[in-house]
């Protein structure tokens, strides 16, 4: 199986027009279904089990969750025409502390998808011109404008959907 690259070590290329837009919005809308999807019918002995000291599936759906008050927040950066946005906190403090593994699987993806939903409609409600805003991404050190903040949110969802998948295989074997 091929070794998937680190979510740290990933560079992009921001060079599609703001008219992909509600192409990325849609994806990002499709993330919740699809976390649901992949944990439908898991016991919770392999929701909660960690692979190679990593998150279990459980803490990166809460993961999820957590980032998703960064990328709100990297919102309000753009529309304050901020030279560059917030930083993540790359040692995760949030999701290490937050419990994820002794939630409840029904009550951590209902929590995602309200707090996805409330994102995309305040992304929804943005006009060309803001989409368009640019600023400077803190790790990338790379200017990125507001509608390319959400593909690298939708390549973030699908990086951590393919832990959550390679997960599954290796807990299931």
């Amino acid at each position: 199986m091929i070794m998937q690259t680190k979510w740290i070590e990933r560079r992009f290329n921001f060079d599609f027009p703001v008219g992909m837009m509600p192409v990325i919005i849609e994806r990002l809308r499709g993330t919740h279904s699809r976390v649901e999807a992949c944990a439908a019918g898991l016991s919770r002995e392999i929701l909660i089990a960690r692979v190679a000291e990593k998150w279990s599936i459980q803490e990166h759906i809460g993961h999820l969750i957590d980032v998703d008050e960064l990328h709100d927040g990297r919102i309000d950066d753009f529309l304050a025409r901020k030279l560059e946005l917030r930083a993540a906190d790359m040692a995760n403090v949030k999701t290490n502390s937050a419990g994820h593994n002794g939630r409840d699987i029904r009550e951590l993806i209902n929590d995602f998808r309200k707090k996805r939903l409330k994102f995309i409609s305040r992304v929804e409600e943005l006009n060309d011109g803001e989409a368009e805003r640019i600023s400077l991404h803190p790790r990338l050190r790379q200017s990125m404008r507001l509608v390319d903040m959400l593909y690298f949110v939708a390549e973030h969802d699908d990086h951590h959907l393919a832990v959550i998948r390679n997960n599954i295989r290796l807990l299931s074997q």
